[in-house]
């Protein structure tokens, strides 16, 4: 029997291990998620995401982490899927769809309007699923920020913000 629950840090090494599983699948790194990092960031003093944690007979199969977002081109507020995996062997079974809808209705119980996440361009499988949903797709190019280029950039942001207000000045350049 499946079941779709909140997770709790007892959860915790289930969590981790789901989510290295993903991070090979979508080969990215698989080293930082780990039973201490679920436990701080996700059930710590301030968490950062949430996750539902999806069960087959007992047997966590699946996970979907999430976090608030908001939309300013529609002026409205919705919940960020930041993962989805379903383990090879409950998938087609309805594991994903679950973990998907459930996150749905916890936004829609927080009076959030809308579900959004994103997939791997190589990941046709995944899109198939989605489109299946009813979800819709836009062509986006993500970007982020790691490592020394973040160091190097929070500092100047740093450094900005600890200057007097009547030193700054707008280069034409600045956004």
């Amino acid at each position: 029997m499946l079941s779709i629950r909140p997770g709790t840090i007892e959860d915790a090494q289930a969590i981790a291990e789901l989510g290295r599983e993903l991070n090979v699948h979508q080969r990215d790194p698989v080293e930082n998620f780990t039973v201490e990092v679920v436990r701080q960031d996700g059930f710590g003093e301030s968490p950062a995401f949430e996750v539902l944690l999806a069960e087959l007979d007992g047997a966590p199969v699946g996970y979907a982490l999430f976090y608030g977002a908001y939309e300013t081109g529609f002026g409205i507020a919705g919940l960020y899927l930041c993962d989805l995996y379903v383990r090879e062997e409950a998938r087609r079974h309805g594991v994903g769809r679950a973990l998907v809808a459930a996150v749905a209705s916890a936004a829609k119980d927080r009076d959030k309007n809308f579900v959004w996440w994103a997939s791997k361009e190589w990941n046709t499988e995944a899109q198939a699923f989605y489109r299946a949903l009813g979800a819709v797709e836009e062509p986006v190019v993500a970007h982020a920020v790691f490592g020394q280029a973040f160091d190097k950039l929070a500092a100047e942001g740093s450094e900005r913000q600890s200057e007097p207000s009547a030193e700054r000045t707008r280069t034409p350049r600045d956004p």
